[in-house]
C-alpha cells in the first residue's frame, strides 16, 4: 500500500505501463477459457483476495493501513485518506487428462492499479484499472482419420477484457442531526447505511484461431478459422452497506452489504476470416484461397446480472470474519453468432482477519502489529 499525494503525475504513468503490460501477455493458460468471454476475473484488491475475495459487508478502515473494498462501493463512504493500491500476481497452471498428459504453465500478471481518496467527511471516490476477463490456450489435437491418415487439429486463444472505472460512495449519517436518537433499531440501520455506485467501461479483444493441418496427406489443403471479437461498453454495479453495534465497549459491529450488478448490453465488433492454405519449402503459411471474410460485423453482448449479499462480524482494530454469497444469471448471456452454452454462477466465500495488538510500538512488536488473514470458498 502506497500513501501518496494526489497530485503526483505519476498516476497517468503507471496507468499508461500497466495498460501496456495487460495487452502484452498472455495472462492465463486454461482450456476452459474458450468460452464465453473467458476467465472472468475477480476485483478484490490483495487485502480481501487473502480473505478468499470476501467482504461485500467489509467497511474501509479508518486509519493507516489503509485498505479498500471496491467489492462493493458503498464501503467508500467511510475512507479517510488517500491511497494507491497497485498489485500483480504470480499462479502456477497444472492441468492433467484422463491419459496422466501434464502441461504446467506459470504467468506474473497485473492485477489492479486503483486510486482511492475521501470527499468531504461522509463521501469517498475511486478509480483504477483492473483485468475483467483472460483468454488464454493452446490445444492441439491428433487423430488418425481412415483413407485420409494423420490430422492435426490446433486450437489457439488469447486476449481478454480490460475495466476502467470510477466509484463513489456516501453515507447517509449526514442526514441525521448530533442529538438525533438511534436507540429504534430501524432508525439505526438507516443512519448507519451507506450507498454507492461503480460505472465502469469494458474494453478488450478476444482472439480465437482454429487450425486443421494434413500433415502426410497433398489431396487437402490446410484451413484456418479466425475470428476476432472486440467488446467495449458502459456497465454500473450498485452497493450498500449498513451495521448495528453490538457491544460499546468491545466496539464490536454486525455489517450487512448488498451487491447488483446491471445486465448491460455492450457493443460487439466480429472481424472473421476463414481461408486455405499450404506450407512452403520454408515452413511458412501460403494462402491458396480465401473461403469468407468479413469486417466489423456489428453486435451486441449481453452481460450478465450479478445478486450478491454479505454479513461481517467486526471487533474494531481486532478482528472479523466475513460471508459473501453471489449468483450471476448467465443464462442472459449474449455473442454476436456465437451458440454460448454457460451455465449459472454461485458463488460462496469465507474470510477472517486478526491482529494482535495495533497499536503496539517499540522494538519486538512487528509482529503483533501484522494483520493475519485466510478464507477459503466454492464457486
Amino acid at each position: 500500500m502506497i500513501y501518496w499525494n494526489i497530485k503526483n503525475n505519476c498516476f497517468l504513468f503507471l496507468f499508461l505501463l500497466v495498460t501496456k503490460c495487460i495487452f502484452s501477455q498472455n495472462n492465463t493458460f486454461s482450456p476452459f477459457s474458450r468460452y464465453g468471454i473467458g476467465d472472468i476475473q475477480s476485483i478484490a484488491l490483495p487485502y480481501q483476495q487473502a480473505m478468499n475475495n470476501s467482504g461485500l459487508a467489509l467497511p474501509v478502515d479508518t486509519t493507516a493501513p489503509v485498505f479498500v473494498n471496491i467489492l462493493n462501493p458503498a464501503s467508500l463512504s467511510h475512507i479517510r485518506l488517500t491511497a494507491i493500491d497497485a498489485g500483480s500476481t504470480y499462479f502456477s497452471t497444472k492441468i492433467t487428462n484422463p491419459q496422466n498428459y501434464k502441461v504446467t504453465q506459470k504467468s506474473i500478471n497485473f492485477q489492479s492499479l486503483v486510486i482511492s481518496f475521501p470527499i468531504k467527511k461522509y463521501s469517498g471516490l475511486s478509480l483504477g484499472l483492473l483485468p475483467y476477463s483472460f483468454v488464454g490456450y493452446q490445444i492441439k489435437q491428433n487423430e488418425n482419420v481412415a483413407n485420409i491418415g494423420p490430422v492435426n487439429y490446433l486450437y489457439d486463444g488469447s486476449g481478454g477484457l480490460n475495466k476502467v472505472f470510477l466509484a463513489y460512495g456516501f453515507s447517509l449519517d449526514k442526514y441525521f442531526k448530533k442529538q438525533d436518537s438511534t436507540s429504534h433499531f430501524l432508525k439505526e440501520l438507516i443512519k448507519n447505511t451507506s450507498l454507492g455506485a461503480d460505472a465502469y467501461y469494458l474494453f478488450g479483444e478476444l482472439s480465437q484461431i482454429a487450425t486443421v493441418e494434413y500433415p502426410n496427406n497433398r489431396t487437402y489443403y490446410n484451413f484456418v478459422n479466425d475470428k476476432r471479437t472486440r467488446i467495449n461498453g458502459v456497465s454500473i454495479n450498485l452497493g450498500l452497506q449498513t451495521f448495528i453495534v453490538l457491544n460499546k465497549e468491545k466496539n464490536s459491529s454486525l455489517n450487512i452489504g448488498l451487491f447488483f450488478s446491471h445486465p448491460s448490453k455492450l457493443k460487439q465488433f466480429n472481424d472473421y476470416i476463414a481461408y486455405n492454405f499450404v506450407y512452403t519449402y520454408f515452413g511458412e503459411k501460403y494462402i491458396v484461397d480465401t473461403l469468407k471474410y468479413s469486417e466489423k460485423e456489428v453486435g451486441k453482448m449481453q452481460l450478465p446480472a450479478t445478486y450478491g449479499i454479505g454479513i461481517s462480524y467486526i471487533t474494531a482494530n481486532k478482528w472479523g470474519i466475513n460471508t459473501d454469497f453471489k449468483f450471476t444469471d448467465w443464462t442472459k448471456f449474449k455473442l454476436l453468432n456465437d451458440n454460448v452454452n454457460v451455465k449459472n454462477n454461485i458463488e460462496f466465500n469465507m474470510g477472517a482477519y486478526y491482529q494482535p495488538n495495533r497499536f503496539a510500538s517499540g522494538k519486538g512488536n512487528y509482529f503483533s502489529r501484522v494483520i493475519y488473514r485466510a478464507g477459503i470458498g466454492y464457486n
